[in-house]
């Protein structure tokens, strides 16, 4: 009788344990994995190691299609690259947001939070303007790669800014490491406080006043803590202003 009962707790621990392994293949293996690292090493390594394995897909090691499964990758962008590589007709690759493969790429954090970095992806070649603009979102004292939006050539439907925010103007005021010679928007993303970009403007940046009358911008009249809406495109140095709206 106690062999019998042994055997049947036995055959219910199986069938436990295969249950809960179905539940973690489905579920997709529980909750979103982190890099130790720093936010720049997190998305540097990925990218070295994704350049490596595009130029490299027959030694490669982790290749394009491991990586492209990387638990520091969220679910929501596995699930992304994944759909655009299963894609025929798609000449650009989701990750390094180029249709030629860069022989070097630069990264720079171009926005800064508590909880949340982005971190902008260009080929060093000079010639080459599409870019990866990547977000990477802090969770449990780790980071992960939470979304990767392309610019000028995007795998996803295309934008007409990579850049979007409202926030507030400050400049002599703003604190180090940034630069007090130029304007800089501080702003909130995803309930995270304190973001921080660069602005920088040129004869085509055109700026709407709270009348909606609409003119090239002048940084020179602009003032502290002045409440605004921007449109840019995300560069190396930070966002290429194309409209700035003055909001109530």
């Amino acid at each position: 009788m106690i062999t019998n009962r042994n055997k049947l707790i036995g055959v219910v621990v199986v069938l436990i344990a295969i249950v809960g392994l179905v539940w973690f293949l489905v579920k997709g293996g529980g909750e979103q994995q982190v890099s130790r690292l720093d936010a720049a090493d997190t998305v540097g390594n990925f990218y070295g190691e994704w350049l490596t394995a595009v130029k490299q897909p027959e030694t490669a090691e982790p290749n394009i299609k491991t990586l492209a499964k990387s638990p520091i990758l969220s679910k929501e962008l596995r699930d992304k690259i994944r759909k655009v590589q299963k894609d025929s007709s798609n000449t650009i690759d989701p990750v390094l947001c180029q249709a030629t493969i860069p022989e070097e790429i630069s990264t720079r954090r171009v926005s800064t939070g508590e909880d949340e970095v982005q971190i902008l992806i260009t080929s060093k070649d000079k010639n080459v303007t599409n870019q990866a603009l990547v977000t990477v979102s802090k969770l449990n004292e780790g980071w992960y790669i939470n979304d990767i939006a392309c610019s000028l050539g995007e795998f996803a439907p295309e934008r007409e800014f990579s850049f979007e925010k409202e926030g507030f103007l400050l400049k002599n005021s703003i604190p180090k490491p940034y630069n007090p010679e130029n304007w800089h928007l501080v702003f909130e993303d995803n309930g995270a406080q304190g973001n921080v970009v660069p602005l920088f403007f040129d004869k085509e940046s055109q700026c709407t006043s709270l009348d909606g009358s609409k003119s090239v911008c002048v940084p020179s009249q602009f003032a502290e803590a002045t409440k605004v809406r921007v449109r840019s495109q995300m560069t190396e140095r930070g966002a290429s202003v194309k409209q700035l709206e003055f909001v109530k």
